[in-house]
């Protein structure tokens, strides 16, 4: 499922004839969020002890995330979660090699902590707007206590 998605994001943006639609982004989105929370279940049965464990899967889903990221981006949608894939990963790999070099300075940081703080504020906000869903489905489909007199 996951190439599928994949393959179907890759012939999006080859498809330079016609304009994204974002109904067909998001709906995409959604089905690699629904296979994300199912390798989540399988994974969370396996144990590494190495937190760098990658395998075939995981470059999939990263070439993936990448795609949408790019993809929000190029609707308008930057202050929307999938947007900011690229971005973190950027910002990883700029500290991998501030890390490596050990040639930085507090003010080489600086926009970094700054774009991770605004990165921070929308996931904030994404988890809020969730929880609140979340508590209105529950609210709607608990059954209502009767009264009895």
């Amino acid at each position: 499922m996951l190439i599928s998605i994949r393959n179907r994001l890759a012939a999006l943006k080859k498809d330079r004839g016609n304009y994204y639609r974002p109904n067909d982004i998001v709906g995409l989105y959604n089905e690699l969020l629904d296979q994300v929370k199912v390798l989540n279940r399988v994974r969370a049965k396996e144990h590494h002890d190495n937190d760098t464990y990658k395998n075939r899967v995981d470059s999939v889903l990263d070439e993936c995330f990448q795609l949408f990221s790019l993809f929000y981006l190029a609707l308008g949608k930057n202050k929307e979660i999938p947007a900011t894939y690229v971005q973190l990963v950027t910002i990883k790999q700029n500290f991998e090699l501030f890390n490596e070099t050990g040639i930085y300075t507090d003010a080489d940081l600086e926009p970094f902590q700054k774009r991770l703080a605004e990165i921070r504020q929308l996931v904030d906000a994404e988890a809020a707007k969730e929880e609140e869903e979340d508590s209105e489905r529950d609210d709607c489909s608990a059954p209502k206590p009767e009264i009895l007199l």
